[in-house]
């Protein structure tokens, strides 16, 4: 459930109105009062697409990030790489790293602190993470695909900056992340405006159906379903 902040769907649509373009300082779940679930929706509606990066949920409950990416690609025992985007990386990003497996961890503790220190929001890694116990301490949001106990090697063989193919979902620098404890879905930075709009639209539609439902209305009747 998201925090209620007292924005109403109504008043948030007029922000993002297609004359103006969206506010990153505006963008944050707790601000929209968005979940992963509608933003995934209104892709699908504008794309056909559901823009969701497969297997990928938090280390711990109740994290919430959003923000623009920086991809890494690298192998699965390569953590030099992601100590190389840590350092690259601009206030506010969100790191996130495809690795061609999740048996080794690519992410852990330490790197968790550094980002951390250096104003990066998140890390995203398509792949395994480690030393989950200190970093849920931190309060640094880490999403992942497993989580293991071993590291990899200091290789720094990766890439930074390149687009990334995981699943059905392409992840390019510069594209828009939204992550909660459904997971994390990706909108490509052209069509970000549109997105949010749709999802708040479908916000308004959800809240009104579920004040019928309170009123005792039948939701077959409300969907359409006989």
């Amino acid at each position: 459930m998201a925090k209620k902040m007292g924005f109403s769907p109504e008043s948030l649509l007029k922000q993002f109105s297609p004359k103006k373009k969206v506010k990153n300082a505006d963008l944050s779940l707790e601000n929209l009062g968005l979940t992963t679930s509608q933003i995934s929706d209104a892709l699908k509606n504008l794309t056909g697409e559901y823009g969701v990066v497969p297997g990928v949920k938090p280390i711990k409950d109740n994290l919430k990030i959003s923000g623009r990416v920086i991809t890494v690609k690298t192998q699965q025992d390569d953590w030099g790489t992601s100590l190389k985007a840590v350092e690259t990386s601009s206030k506010g990003d969100i790191i996130f790293i495809a690795c061609d497996g999740d048996k080794v961890g690519v992410w852990g503790e330490m790197f968790s602190r550094y980002a951390q220190e250096k104003g990066v929001q998140s890390t995203v890694v398509y792949g395994a993470v480690r030393d989950v116990e200190a970093v849920k301490e931190l309060d640094y949001p880490v999403f992942s695909r497993s989580i293991v106990p071993h590291a990899g090697t200091p290789r720094a063989e990766g890439e930074i900056n390149i687009p990334i193919e995981c699943g059905t979902v392409t992840v390019k620098t510069g594209d828009w992340i939204f992550g909660d404890d459904c997971g994390v879905v990706v909108i490509q930075a052209e069509i970000l405006d549109q997105v949010i709009v749709e999802s708040l639209k479908i916000k308004k539609t959800e809240e009104k159906i579920l004040n019928q439902i309170a009123e005792g209305k039948s939701l077959s009747d409300l969907l359409g379903i006989k």
